[in-house]
């Protein structure tokens, strides 16, 4: 599993076909074998990821969707 907690800012995961908006003060428990990825963020941004087990392996696969565009920073 992973679980994402956002410290500042905010940033943009793709999870299966689904965009998710994760914000300063969220927390996100991603669920072993989701086809998921980081496909924007703000410039402040900071997040701490948990991983379990710790010794994991990461499969390339093809997206489900397109990427969306990412946010200009100013």
């Amino acid at each position: 599993f992973q679980i994402v907690i956002m410290l500042k800012g905010w940033a943009k995961f793709m999870y299966e076909d689904q965009e998710t908006l994760v914000a300063a003060g969220d927390c996100v428990h991603q669920r072993p074998g989701i086809r998921h990825y980081l496909f924007d963020y703000s410039p402040d941004m900071e997040y701490l990821e948990i991983v379990s087990p710790a010794d994991f392996r990461s499969i390339d696969v093809e997206p489900v969707c397109a990427i969306p565009e990412p946010t200009p920073w100013k």
